[in-house]
């Protein structure tokens, strides 16, 4: 795995990931920062939180493929709540003076709440993002009062929403869940340095201080864990064969079998050619082993296997996705539905050829 959680979610569609340094931490039950627009492109400027007031802020960026798929989703939230705040603000690169506008303008009612720029790495991309060890967009942030409730993925917020806006909502107990996976992320983020050393070492052959170094980090950062296994799994494919295969098996018997799937897809993406033939065996253990709602397994299979040129089997995978989706947390994204079904098409017409 080249990448801290590269495969985590899925490509394209429900997420895009940076890395930055952390900062002054914020999170559920803080203060909310002050909101730090440079320029505003749509809607009316928000320049500080009322009390008695619920606002949701949400980050993106023009480059952010998974944003163009949570956007709307978003505008439709704002229409069904016209008494809470949405504020959408641009992070994580620069301003040219046109590149933002012209996206806002291309979104289009698609993006119809209020839109502003921070800063690439400074502004709110500091205050907010960083301080909450928040190191993927979109991202959103629910307020309440001036004070922090909910942070998260947009496609998961209309539920706390709803309760943040009851009165239901628990926010002792999604703090302590919050806090627990901030510092996870923290050390993921303090370790991908490296981690990308780890890989280098790999890439050149020097097997044993890429071991080495992986028992360093391991005990430095133990949130690193899973990634580090896959990590493992993947040097041991080059250094034991038999026992790569023995542990392809294990890993398959588990309840997590994302090795299995991330070494897959890590051979897709290698400059100088992967190992598509233990990925082919990888991604046929980790299907065997799916249950009939892992949509990510079935999603990456079909991706897999498109890219192996196997399209039957890809497009197999692909119908097992669709009949997942209903079943998923990702029920209710219609792009990503939509997504899926035209991956079907275009592989059930190269499968017929």
């Amino acid at each position: 795995m080249r990448h801290i959680n590269r495969f985590t979610l899925i490509a394209a569609a429900l997420a895009g990931s940076i890395v930055a340094a952390n900062a002054a931490g914020i999170g559920p039950g803080s203060p909310a920062p002050a909101l730090d627009v440079k320029t505003w492109y749509k809607g009316t400027p928000v320049k500080e939180f009322a009390k008695d007031k619920i606002y949701v802020v949400e980050f993106w960026a023009t480059w952010c493929g998974p944003c163009k798929v949570s956007i709307p989703h978003l505008t439709e939230l704002a229409h069904k709540n016209k008494d809470v705040t949405f504020i959408g603000v641009s992070i994580w690169e620069d301003d040219n003076g046109t590149n933002v506008k012209q996206f806002v303008d291309q979104m289009g009612d698609k993006m119809d709440y209020n839109v502003g720029y921070s800063g690439n790495k400074t502004g709110m991309a500091v205050t907010w993002m960083q301080a909450a060890s928040q190191n993927g967009i979109p991202s959103a942030f629910i307020v309440k009062n001036g004070q922090i409730q909910w942070v998260g993925h947009p496609m998961t917020m209309e539920k706390p929403l709803e309760e943040i806006k009851a009165g239901s909502f628990d926010l002792k107990a999604y703090k302590a869940d919050f806090d627990k996976k901030a510092e996870e992320t923290r050390q993921q983020m303090a370790a991908r340095t490296e981690i990308v050393a780890i890989n280098k070492l790999i890439d050149d052959g020097k097997f044993g201080d890429a071991s080495k170094k992986l028992d360093e980090v391991q005990s430095k950062y133990p949130a690193v864990a899973p990634q580090l296994r896959g990590i493992r799994f993947s040097l041991l494919a080059k250094t034991d064969p038999t026992a790569w295969q023995n542990e392809a098996k294990k890993i398959a018997a588990s309840n997590d079998t994302s090795p299995l799937w991330q070494f897959a897809m890590d051979q897709t993406v290698k400059k100088t050619g992967g190992d598509m033939a233990n990925g082919a065996i990888a991604m046929d253990l980790a299907l065997n082993a799916a249950k009939e709602d892992d949509l990510v397994v079935f999603y990456y299979a079909a991706t897999f296997f498109s890219k192996a040129e196997d399209y039957k089997k890809a497009l197999a995978a692909a119908d097992k996705a669709l009949a997942a989706l209903p079943k998923s947390e990702y029920k209710d994204n219609a792009q990503l539905k939509a997504q899926i079904e035209k991956m079907r098409t275009d592989l059930a017409a190269k499968a017929n050829n």
